[in-house]
């Protein structure tokens, strides 16, 4: 047998991304951030993901009454259930199977949960498949955050806080053009009696689908590693990291602001890969450069001409305001999509939702989306009660 067959990288130690990073690993909170979650009764939707996850771990240290953990993904819910209690087996209030473009349902858990405080993370989030399919990413992440705010101020929420992107800003993809109307639409709910805000950050090392599990798998594997291009930068944090000040941001929470976290310096992505190799000794992988792929930013930003930022109290914490208020827009732009989508007039949604953002780069003149080209599956029950 060839040798070079038995050769593997696939012994080697396992790096945590905030060695990667070079950052610590502990999370603080503030004495605020404790006191607001204490005895409270909280919402996390997406909990199966892996910052609603990290959010639900955090959350469940700091004396919750309790936590609820909302999601459509039955596998994922029982894997935190097992983690959390010791048992998956999902037979109490605690674990709710729902969709959150059911408007209908998101008013039913909203009113049975009582729920303090909501944390949304649920949302599509890999950029090059909402490029494909928009419709998707617009049921999701539009019409998903529509209802689940919604149906939070009608219910009496105290804080709602939505978990965003730094896609958001100066927004190039459809993942980004969905988040920031996400944002617009929280920020419209503002002095409605519920405490609304959006949280926007970068990359997550180490979450599902992250570059760093490809990476780990590309180079276990020997096989190639693949990177868009040779001088591309992304922002990153780890998983604690971003679910820490998340809760952070909540405590200042008000009135429709966007918080944008203190990442750090840019990295290159090459960088990443030089530093992996040397921290698991692995041998060094030929790389690939692919290209950016529709959408894509060489650099990503953290906030656009439309925005201020201004300092918080917390150092690691920006707030973020748009110069020109569009929220009046926002939720009139989202019920066009929404007819738009129930029609079947599927080749109007791309541009129609790039006008309705600040700062957008409208339409590609690359092929058509996948989604343009075939019916959604049961629109009627996912976004006909959108309001």
């Amino acid at each position: 047998m060839s040798s070079a067959i038995t050769v593997s990288n696939a012994a080697r130690p396992r790096i945590a991304p905030a060695d990667l990073l070079g950052r610590g690993h502990d999370v603080v909170y503030g004495a605020h951030a404790r006191a607001l979650v204490r005895g409270r009764r909280i919402l996390v939707t997406g909990a199966g993901g892996s910052i609603g996850s990290e959010i639900v771990r955090q959350l469940s240290t700091l004396a919750p009454e309790r936590v609820f953990l909302l999601d459509h993904d039955e596998s994922a819910l029982h894997a935190l259930q097992l983690e959390l209690d010791g048992n998956g087996l999902l037979d109490n209030d605690q674990v709710i199977l729902a969709d959150v473009r059911d408007r209908s349902v998101m008013r039913r858990v909203m009113h049975s949960v009582g729920a303090d405080m909501v944390f949304h993370a649920a949302a599509h989030k890999h950029l090059p498949l909402l490029e494909r399919y928009p419709v998707e990413g617009v049921k999701a992440n539009v019409m998903g955050t529509y209802n689940v705010v919604t149906a939070a101020v009608e219910a009496g929420v105290e804080r709602f806080i939505n978990i965003s992107t730094d896609k958001a800003a100066r927004p190039t993809s459809v993942l980004g053009a969905t988040k920031r109307l996400a944002e617009l639409l929280v920020s419209s709910y503002a002095g409605q009696g519920t405490r609304v805000a959006s949280v926007r950050f970068g990359n997550v090392l180490g979450s599902r689908g992250s570059f760093l599990c490809s990476l780990a798998y590309q180079i276990d594997h020997l096989r190639p590693v693949t990177i868009t291009d040779r001088s591309v930068t992304r922002f990153f944090m780890t998983i604690p990291e971003a679910a820490g000040l998340v809760i952070e941001s909540a405590v200042m929470a008000r009135g429709g602001e966007t918080y944008v976290l203190d990442m750090g310096e840019p990295v290159r992505i090459v960088d990443l890969v030089d530093r992996y190799v040397e921290l698991t000794g692995s041998l060094t992988p030929e790389v690939v450069f692919t290209g950016l792929r529709e959408g894509e930013k060489l650099h990503e930003e953290l906030l656009d001409a439309a925005e201020d930022r201004r300092r918080t109290l917390h150092p690691r914490i920006w707030s973020v305001s748009q110069k020109n208020g569009r929220g009046d827009q926002a939720r009139s732009g989202a019920h066009r999509l929404n007819e738009m989508i129930l029609d079947g007039r599927y080749a109007e949604v791309r541009q129609t939702l790039f006008d309705l953002v600040p700062g957008g780069r409208g339409a590609p003149t690359c092929r058509r989306s996948a989604s343009v080209d075939r019916d959604p599956v049961a629109p009627e029950a996912l976004v006909a009660n959108a309001g």
